[in-house]
């Protein structure tokens, strides 16, 4: 079974508004025993320090987005993403061949590429790259606007100009909440979120006949 079967068959997109708690959800599912591959690791994994990829980057954006010890200034690629409309366009051509790849290498060391079973891809863009199609089912986190600008400002240290501008750069939420197979609502305790989110997984187990 390739990748594209996996995906579809078996993955299930994690997506959610940037800063709206999906990689908290992320973390309750691998604690209840799922594979989850995360995607923002894996465009870290691909512009590592000296790799083809962070080389593509500073090639095609300038090398000013590389620091001193060689890794990409994230905080400042996507302010240049949020300032220009063609740089995420730009940006995926080089990344999403390899996220693909590492992608695989990730199921393959999990043994789902020989044993199949449920398993899920976190990822910020899924509709925006009209990715939805391509997986199972797609899982939206989801939290009200003044919410995700304070954890967006606090995570990464920005004005709230900016801020704007990286929530205007994707999808808005509300559009993505629309779209999903299940939307789950971060603004919660995290006991009951955490509840929330394995009652989901228990229901998936029925759907698909698991243990």
């Amino acid at each position: 079974m390739d990748y594209q079967d996996l995906c579809k068959q078996y993955g299930i997109a994690l997506t959610g508004g940037i800063a709206c708690g999906k990689s908290t959800v992320a973390g309750v599912i691998r604690d209840q025993g799922y594979l989850v591959v995360d995607a923002d690791q894996l465009a870290r994994q691909v512009v590592a320090p000296g790799s083809p990829g962070l080389k593509q980057i500073a090639a095609s954006f300038g090398h000013e987005l590389i620091d001193a010890d060689g890794q990409l200034r994230r905080a400042e690629m996507r302010r240049v993403i949020a300032s220009d409309p063609n740089a995420r366009s730009r940006l995926e051509a080089i990344t999403h061949p390899l996220i693909h790849q590492a992608g695989l290498v990730a199921l393959t060391e999990a043994g789902i590429t020989s044993s199949p079973k449920i398993w899920f891809y976190e990822a910020a863009l899924i509709f925006e790259i009209g990715r939805e199609h391509q997986f199972h089912d797609v899982w939206v986190a989801h939290c009200p606007h003044d919410i995700q600008m304070k954890r967006l400002m606090t995570r990464d240290s920005c004005s709230q100009s900016d801020a704007e501008k990286m929530i205007a750069a994707q999808l808005p939420v509300a559009d993505k909440v629309a779209k999903a197979g299940l939307a789950i609502d971060t603004d919660l305790p995290m006991e009951e979120l955490t509840e929330n989110v394995k009652t989901y997984l228990q229901g998936l187990k029925r759907q698909n006949h698991e243990s």
